[in-house]
């Protein structure tokens, strides 16, 4: 259900939801199948960025697949959240490439990318309270943290359906593009991040995760400190000396 592609020139790892006849529903094993891939891209040295996408044309993914829900236990339930929000903790970049319908499950793993990109066309919704349940794989936390408690409260407790202008305005999504325009822009920006230096971005990562949540001067504390590991790292020397030689960096991670 889950195909992974590393392609070693541009340093693009790709991780599709391949189940377009069931709109990309995501079953139990496709979930586990999620954070697999997602931690043999973190593993993966050829890997600079991940692309996250959903096969066909219709659908990023339009949630869990319903039919097993009424099988699955706690245990089940609670290892779904772990493995949806891998991209999250993994220390590489991660672009969802998102066309069409993104719901449920399939809003969650997006939501735990760092950069979502979107069509005009496609339709974002957490609608598992008219199943009697409520989202238990990051979307409440996530969500309430992105759009704030308002508005997460309408859209969560009405299961409500947005487009991608409003996902845009809430802060759900950072660009809204045509159809035929998905991939080219999410191959640009993922090119853009396999070009910056590796480790800045991992730091960069970590500190954003981390100061999230933290008070205002433990943020600053930790953003120094960050700042004091990389100083001293082969990255930043070759940073600033090609900037000084007006080149483009060849950074490697170290």
């Amino acid at each position: 259900m889950i195909r992974t592609t590393v392609h070693d020139e541009s340093g693009i790892g790709e991780v599709v939801i391949e189940r377009p006849e069931k709109m990309n529903a995501i079953t139990l094993q496709g979930r586990r199948e999620v954070g697999e891939a997602m931690r043999f891209m973190d593993s993966n040295p050829q890997v600079r960025v991940v692309v996250v996408k959903g096969a066909g044309n219709k659908s990023f993914s339009s949630g869990g697949d319903v039919g097993e829900f009424l099988n699955t236990n706690v245990d089940d339930l609670l290892k779904w959240g772990e493995d949806l929000s891998t991209a999250e903790k993994i220390s590489k970049p991660v672009v969802a490439s998102i066309n069409g319908y993104t719901f449920g499950a399939g809003l969650e793993l997006a939501l735990s990318c760092d950069i979502r990109i979107a069509t005009s066309k496609s339709l974002f919704a957490l609608p598992e309270v008219k199943l009697g349940m409520v989202p238990a794989s990051g979307g409440i936390t996530r969500l309430v943290k992105m759009v704030g408690l308002s508005r997460a409260t309408y859209l969560l407790m009405l299961g409500k359906r947005i487009d991608a202008g409003k996902a845009l305005e809430y802060g759900l999504i950072h660009e809204v593009v045509e159809e035929d325009e998905l991939e080219p822009r999410t191959l640009e920006v993922a090119k853009e991040l396999a070009t910056l230096s590796p480790l800045a971005l991992k730091a960069l990562k970590g500190v954003l995760r981390t100061i999230a949540d933290a008070p205002f001067d433990a943020a600053l504390d930790i953003e120094r400190k960050t700042f004091g590991l990389l100083r001293y790292s082969e990255d930043f020397k070759e940073g600033v000396n090609s900037f000084l030689n007006r080149r483009e960096p060849r950074f490697s991670g170290k």
